[in-house]
């Protein structure tokens, strides 16, 4: 994440993707807030449900592509109650491409693409459905989560991702788990 933002090329080669996934990227143009996917119920971490508004994105270059632009409570769910959190024009944005993500268990329902109903990130078809490629970039806050203001929630504004990737870290419970295994032998 300390790498500098390179620009996404205009056509993204989708079998590369995987090789720069977390990789930081700058698009410029605007979104496309009539063809908004909402991505969900999830909730962001403290258990409040809500929805990951995924938007397409018109770059100058004339592609499309998707931004995953944030998280809002489910009470904004809909356009009308988050109308200042609607960035019009020209913008330019830095991100981290992503390959997707798999449907998480045989509980998640279908998506349901005629109702704007996803539950699980289906790159593919909402690609399809907004005639952009294949592709999303997950659009960074600009400062770390446990940072975040409740204003950005009140002035309704989508909550990114924090510019930090946490990795947890396991070795204390292994040493403890493997100290413990060795003593039973």
């Amino acid at each position: 994440m300390s790498l500098e933002a390179i620009p996404l090329p205009r056509k993204v080669n989708l079998g590369a993707i995987e090789d720069f996934e977390y990789r930081k990227v700058k698009i410029k143009g605007q979104y496309r807030h009539d063809q908004e996917f909402l991505l969900g119920p999830r909730t962001r971490g403290d258990g409040q449900p809500g929805y990951f508004i995924i938007t397409p994105f018109e770059r100058t270059d004339g592609s499309k592509i998707l931004v995953r632009r944030g998280w809002v409570p489910r009470e904004k769910k809909e356009q009308a109650t988050r109308l200042e959190g609607l960035t019009d024009g020209e913008v330019n944005i830095e991100g981290l491409l992503r390959s997707g993500e798999q449907k998480a268990s045989s509980f998640v329902p279908e998506n349901n693409p005629d109702k704007n109903e996803w539950y699980s990130l289906d790159l593919a078809t909402m690609a399809k459905q907004c005639d952009a490629q294949p592709v999303v970039v997950e659009l960074l806050l600009d400062t770390p989560q446990h940072l975040i203001k409740p204003e950005l929630i009140d002035k309704n504004i989508p909550v990114g991702r924090s510019p930090v990737v946490e990795l947890r870290n396991h070795h204390k419970e292994y040493i403890v788990t493997w100290y413990y295994k060795y003593g039973e032998i």
